[in-house]
Formats: structure tokens, sequence, C-alpha cells
């Protein structure tokens, strides 16, 4: 059995979550921390029983964030007949609410070990990507846009240093054989490429993001799996926007039905999504 640790940058986790339901799901759904924690441990479990690989047994989990956003800072438009912008209170804003419980979740999950940085101080608002596509497109202009299209963006320390290393310690220590990373950032190819030459077998997951080639490059395989099916699976949620890689409309159907989750097609058409 090879040791498998598995090491999940919280951050990009929970952006990508976000966008595959926005894109494939009905408008205001929202998943809970326990949605969360269970699609956490199900992308673990995947990597885990990978058909493809020799057989692993789980070392440990480690999942690196920041605690939310507690900050209450004032808004970047002011809406349509009113006089100012108002303001937010990230303390209660529900995704950062659920950003806390899920960390909750996981210091109390077994072989999972939570890894918190700190936030910047300051921090400042950013046009969602989905927005910026659209006024890149025309199907939006600048008086169309409002607060829901922005996000406030802050900087976080330490996460990348922890992460790193996290994986010399791993690397070094042999305390495990294999190393599963699930993040889409450049940063840890020097730790990635330490791990090799230490002979640890390293696998990245992008969840289907584009990832720097320098990235992809220095890892001994990229290996994703099928997010829309998973939440679907956990939520009992109806996809209203069926992904290329569905081979027939029905295949909802076919998801209450299964007990795993298992990985798209290999010749999947999704843009952004690797061969």
């Amino acid at each position: 059995m090879k040791r498998t640790a598995v090491l999940v940058d919280g951050g990009f986790f929970f952006e990508r979550v976000r966008f595959f339901v926005r894109k494939y799901f009905r408008p205001g759904f929202v998943l809970t921390s326990e949605h969360l924690s269970t699609i956490v441990h199900l992308l673990v479990k995947n990597h885990i029983e990978e058909r493809r690989a020799l057989p692993r047994e789980l070392y440990r989990v480690y999942y690196y964030d920041c605690p939310p956003n507690d900050k209450q800072v004032r808004c970047p438009i002011t809406p349509e007949a009113h006089k100012t912008p108002g303001t937010i209170n990230f303390k209660e804003h529900p995704p950062y609410k659920v950003r806390g419980e899920l960390h909750d979740r996981l210091k109390r999950s077994r072989k999972t070990a939570l890894r918190l940085g700190e936030l910047s101080k300051s921090g400042r608002w950013r046009l969602n990507d989905h927005a910026l596509d659209a006024l890149l497109k025309g199907r939006m202009t600048w008086p169309d846009l409002t607060n829901s299209d922005f996000h406030f963006d802050i900087d976080q320390k330490a996460v990348d240093i922890k992460l790193g290393m996290d994986i010399t310690t791993l690397a070094l220590n042999k305390l495990a054989d294999v190393i599963v990373l699930i993040a889409g950032d450049s940063d840890f190819v020097p730790a990635a490429k330490l791990a090799r030459t230490n002979g640890i077998d390293f696998v990245l997951d992008p969840m289907w993001a584009n990832t720097a080639a320098s990235l992809s490059e220095h890892v001994d395989g990229v290996r994703s799996y099928d997010i829309v099916r998973m939440i679907s699976f956990v939520t009992h949620e109806v996809v209203v926007s069926v992904p290329a890689w569905w081979p027939q409309l029905d295949r909802q159907e076919e998801v209450r039905r299964e007990h795993e989750i298992v990985d798209p097609p290999d010749d999947t058409d999704e843009p952004g999504v690797p061969d």
C-alpha cells in the first residue's frame, strides 16, 4: 500500500466549487459547510481509490486556508435611488460564515490537519471573472454592474509557506509515498520538484482549471474528477445546465443511483478541461 497525503489549497477549492455551482445549478443555490466537507472527503476518497494506480492508503489530509474575513467595508457601487453605496459586514455574509463552519468541521475530522494562515489588514474590491467576461463579450455594460459583480480581495499570509513546508517535510522524512495536491498555483513548483527528486509520486488535481505549464510540467500526473456530478450527488440538487462531458441528458438519474463518484470520460470536450 502506498501511503498518500492529500493537500488542499482551501481558497482555490472554495472558489472552484462556487464556479461549478454558479455555472451548472439553479440561481440562488448555495452549499452548506456540511456539503463542502463531504465534497472534500469525496475528492480524497477518489484519489485514494484511484483505479489506475497501485493500492493506496490515506496518510493524512492537509487543508490550507485563512480565517474568514470579518471586516465591515463600504460597497463599491451606489445602487440606483440611493445616496451612498452602503456597507457590508462580512462577519454576517453567508459565504464567509459557511467557510468558518467548514473549518470547524475539518478540525473534527479524522486524519485531517487544518493549516490556517493570516489575512492582510487591508483589501480591495475586484470584478468577478464572469462579470469581466460579460463586459468583454458585450453581454453587459458598465452601468449594468451591481455590487454582486464584485468580490472583496484580501491577501493571504503564510498559507503557501505552510503548504510548501509540509510538502518538504513529507518528502524528506519519507512520511508518504504519494502526494496529491489540489491547487492551481505555480508557486508550488519548487516544492513539487523537491518531492519528486526524493522519490515521491506527485499528483496534481487542478479541479479542471487551466494551470500554468510550469506546474503541470513538474508533477508525475494530472488528475481531476467530475465536480458537477459530485455536487449533485451530495446535495441531491438537479443540474440545470448539463456539462458537455455528460454523454446524455438523463445522466442526472444515474447519479442518484450510483454509490460512488466516478470521473468523466477521457474524451471530454469541456472548454478549459485538460485532456
